[in-house]
């Protein structure tokens, strides 16, 4: 008998086996083989899945139309290693960025590559399916042997944009599971963008409404036409002084653009009254920051903004209103806005008295500075001002023509109203029955 090596031995005549013979040999070596294919293939489409998870967790997390297509592509090159990456949309074809892709990188004529595509790239456009296409000789040479992938990218308007991506002819082809992938992270992002660009439509909308609601106001109020644009205007010049980034500014200037829309509950009676608020008229306009507080808050994208005009009446010293804050307990935003509202308030003719010059109201502002309002940030604004008037000239002129010019403010008013004298400045506090800052 023979052994056969598991501690038995086998029948006589039974034919002995070695791992190395013949046609079962390379049986047994084409299966561990295509096993260990197989093992790579599985671990590739599991990194790949990874890849498209993360991709399209990050690109949900962006809010920006703007930022999100950029990045989406980014990302969708590093996971395919790319060594190019293009973008077809409108009849022209540019270079997009390919990230940080670890493939190697190619340089080729993005006129070129969609002339040899575009049989390809209307198909994909047509039928939103990746592909990888069938090439000829005259395409491989035209692309400098380099294999390609294309897949579409939905637009929330007109035809959909065909992403182009190409891989050194050196490295490994597109395949099935490259499609696969290609379709998921297009098609999700696809989604995402289109849902950004609806949500962008919709917080303009609701922003040009309420700007239009502070148009109104200002119509209203007849004394202050353009009150809102001009402290809207203000308020940035001083944010930009004070180093804050564009976005904030943005947000600033939309504070105070609408600050005051909350007036549109306030009574004409009271808006326009020529002589002295009675304690309950007085009473009833300070009601006018909680008001625009209550109006912008369904409007997400001000959320931002809602504390400045919830507080913009707040003075340093704890004297204002509606909550009596003081220091640096009032949001930063507020403050700026509640130094350029006075001095537009203060440049501005009202019902109970002549609009004040321009070096009058810089000299209101200096001497409230630590009063009513921050005194940091009332020597930014102050300088922010003054530069504008030197470097821009024009401009200058222009916005506050009102204020500089030679003419006495009393004849906005009325021939018998006093001018005023910086010998004998009132004082600026909250708005009073007897008159005052509005």
């Amino acid at each position: 008998m023979m052994r056969t090596g598991l501690g038995t031995e086998s029948p006589p005549g039974t034919p002995s086996f070695h791992p190395t013979d013949g046609p079962a040999a390379e049986r047994l070596e084409a299966v561990q083989q295509e096993n260990q294919a197989l093992g790579r293939e599985l671990l590739r489409c599991y990194e790949q899945l990874n890849l498209v998870f993360d991709i399209t967790e990050n690109i949900a997390t962006l809010r920006d139309p703007d930022t999100i297509r950029p990045a989406l592509l980014r990302r969708f090159g590093e996971m395919l290693s790319v060594g190019a990456l293009l973008i077809d949309q409108d009849g022209t074809c540019v270079t997009a960025d390919p990230g940080d892709s670890a493939g190697q990188r190619l340089q080729l004529d993005p006129a070129r590559v969609h002339a040899s595509l575009a049989r390809e790239i209307e198909l994909v456009r047509q039928t939103l399916h990746a592909r990888v296409p069938s090439s000829d000789p005259l395409m491989r040479t035209a692309l400098a042997e380099a294999h390609v992938l294309l897949g579409a990218l939905r637009q929330p308007e007109g035809p959909a944009a065909v992403i182009i991506a190409l891989r050194h002819g050196g490295e490994v082809p597109f395949d099935s599971g490259d499609i696969l992938a290609t379709e998921s992270v297009l098609g999700y992002g696809g989604h995402i963008l289109a849902n950004a660009v609806m949500v962008r439509h919709l917080q303009q909308t609701a922003v040009e409404t309420v700007r239009a609601l502070a148009n109104a106001i200002d119509a209203k109020d007849h004394y202050t036409s353009g009150h809102s644009e001009r402290v809207g205007w203000l308020a940035r010049l001083t944010g930009a002084a004070l180093g804050l980034p564009e976005p904030q500014l943005q947000i600033l200037e939309w504070a105070g653009i609408l600050h005051d829309v909350g007036k549109i509950g306030v009574s004409d009676e009271i808006l326009n009254n020529p002589g002295a608020l009675t304690p309950a008229q007085f009473n009833e306009m300070k009601r006018h920051p909680r008001l625009s507080y209550e109006v912008l808050k369904p409007v997400a994208r001000l959320g931002p903004a809602l504390d400045a005009v919830l507080y913009h009446h707040e003075n340093w010293d704890g004297s204002g209103y509606p909550e009596g804050l003081h220091g640096e307990q009032i949001p930063l935003f507020a403050r700026i806005i509640r130094v350029a509202d006075t001095f537009d308030a203060l440049t501005s003719t009202r019902a109970y008295r002549a609009g004040f010059t321009w070096e009058e109201a810089l000299a209101v502002l200096a001497k409230e500075a630590g009063r009513t309002t921050d005194p940091h940030v009332t020597r930014a604004f102050l300088a922010a001002l003054e530069r504008f008037r030197r470097d821009r000239p024009a401009q200058f002129r222009a916005r506050f023509a009102h204020a500089i010019t030679g003419a006495t403010p009393a004849t906005a008013v009325g021939a018998g109203a006093p001018a005023h004298s910086t010998a004998a400045l009132p004082k600026l506090g909250p708005l009073t029955p007897s008159g005052g800052t509005p």
